[in-house]
């Protein structure tokens, strides 16, 4: 099976993900299923974190608990947050927030994805 993972430069926020299935007896697109919020911790990996309360686990909407999102170690341009997405999928949004409780957040990142995790691009 091949996975599709995600990953960001300079990220502190939190992401989520909408992919859309087809109810084919009614021949609709759905687009608002979450992707994110199912997964489990092992899914989430990143460069670094700022402490254990800052691990990528915390990385999806609405975290209150930990520090309420991801941050890494050192903020700079080679951080990465990585999402396992388990499949294939085609992603039709996605959210970000600031940190729960805080005025940290994100203002541009770079959205790059692989199917194998070896080789990453923006197409």
């Amino acid at each position: 099976m091949e996975s599709r993972s995600m990953s960001w430069s300079y990220l502190f926020s939190i992401a989520v993900f909408t992919s859309c299935t087809l109810a084919l007896a009614a021949n609709i697109y759905n687009c608002d299923e979450p992707l994110v919020s199912m997964l489990p911790q092992t899914s989430f990996e990143s460069s670094s974190k700022l402490s254990a309360s800052h691990s990528p686990r915390f990385a999806k909407l609405n975290r209150r608990d930990g520090a309420g999102g991801w941050s890494p170690l050192i903020s700079n341009e080679h951080q990465w947050l990585q999402v396992d997405l388990r499949d294939r999928v085609e992603i039709t949004a996605i959210a970000t927030q600031g940190r729960y409780g805080s005025s940290d957040w994100i203002t541009s990142y770079l959205l790059l994805f692989s199917d194998m995790g070896r080789t990453w691009t923006t197409d």
